[in-house]
């Protein structure tokens, strides 16, 4: 049976890189796969650098798909549509580094036959969008708060090798999803307005990740409040209604109007993805506590939104980068810089690595 794809490569060979794979494998007859700490993996035969793929190979590979740390993203980008200036590609979450969103833009303009895509998966989540559709069907016209949290015990992972995000910390994690997900809760006018405003902020600084832990508090001219959280180091604040099958990641959305609380977490059996069972979200909506609606969302919306993601690169009007979340990530960053050893009041202080801070 012929495929939709002949070659598709993947620069990046680590979690992210195999997903895409495993997702893509049955769209594409062959992969090119670059990474050179997979150089002795005999069934990817990868190549330890984007200039060892031969030119031959190189322009018959119709995507790349850009999953190393974010510290390589815009020098793949810029190797990638060097050699093949027509080429279509999808860069892993945040896109790039502060100082390189310039640089990052200067390309775009400069291969402008290029088509080039963030992933960001929580744009086309079912369960998100159910939520939006219930503040619509309850005839909500007013927020009074927003809460979200998005954690992971990311010591794991990084004991085991996975890279190091000293730039961001942990905005460079989580917090592109969480604003995904804000920018569909809020109107367009709100969102312009939240993603220029301050916020009161409490982090943990971290010597080795910039900061571990990030909490994140706003108020909006509308009164409407935003309670923002994410972990590193496997605390979670905000309470969750389903029992999760083990305590690696937690991802909650509640927004509460008037008597009105709607609730969604996200994957409580995280384990699940890529097992035979599709994604699983849990949606309830209480009023004056009593429990209106409890469902069961099932959803694989991140190997369908690399999938959608994939088809809109070919499309011939493909959708614009949005670079707002990725704008508010670095404001946020720039005022955590700054108050980082000049406001104690502001932060809570870190030991050195993921252990430190106090519990």
């Amino acid at each position: 049976m012929k495929k939709d794809f002949a070659l598709i490569g993947i620069v990046g060979c680590g979690k992210m890189g195999r997903i895409y794979r495993q997702v893509f494998d049955p769209l594409c007859d062959r992969f090119v796969i670059v990474d050179p700490r997979a150089a002795d993996d005999r069934e990817t035969r990868p190549y330890a650098t984007l200039d060892d793929v031969p030119g031959d190979l190189f322009n018959r590979v119709q995507v790349w798909c850009i999953c190393t740390p974010t510290e390589n993203h815009f020098k793949s980008l810029e190797t990638i549509l060097s050699r093949n200036p027509r080429v279509r590609v999808i860069v892993e979450k945040p896109a790039c580094l502060s100082f390189e969103v310039d640089s990052f833009q200067a390309l775009l303009k400069k291969y402008r036959e290029a088509r080039v895509l963030i992933n960001r998966q929580y744009a086309d989540s079912r369960a998100v969008r159910e939520m939006v559709s219930a503040l619509t069907r309850y005839d909500v016209e007013h927020i009074d708060l927003i809460r979200m949290e998005f954690s992971k015990d990311r010591r794991p992972d990084i004991d085991a090798g996975r890279f190091v995000d000293s730039h961001f910390g942990v905005l460079g994690y989580e917090w592109s999803h969480i604003l995904t997900i804000i920018q569909q809760l809020l109107s367009k006018d709100e969102w312009a307005t939240y993603r220029d405003m301050p916020s009161d902020l409490q982090a943990t600084f971290d010597q080795v990740q910039f900061v571990s832990e990030l909490e994140e508090r706003t108020v909006l001219p509308s009164e409407t409040k935003i309670e923002l959280r994410s972990s590193m180091r496997g605390k979670y604040e905000f309470n969750s209604f389903m029992p999760y099958d083990q305590l690696i990641c937690h991802r909650y959305i509640e927004v509460t109007a008037g008597a009105l609380r709607f609730r969604l977490q996200l994957e409580p059996r995280d384990e699940t993805r890529f097992t035979g069972r599709l994604f699983e979200n849990h949606f309830r909506i209480e009023d004056g506590g009593d429990v209106v609606h409890d469902s069961t969302i099932l959803d694989p919306f991140l190997p369908r939104f690399l999938q959608l993601t994939l088809k809109q690169l070919f499309l011939p009007e493909c959708p614009p980068l949005d670079w707002t979340p990725l704008e508010r990530i670095i404001s946020t960053r720039n005022s955590l810089r700054s108050h980082e050893h000049h406001q104690p009041d502001l932060v809570s202080p870190a030991k050195p690595g993921l252990e430190g801070g106090p519990d």
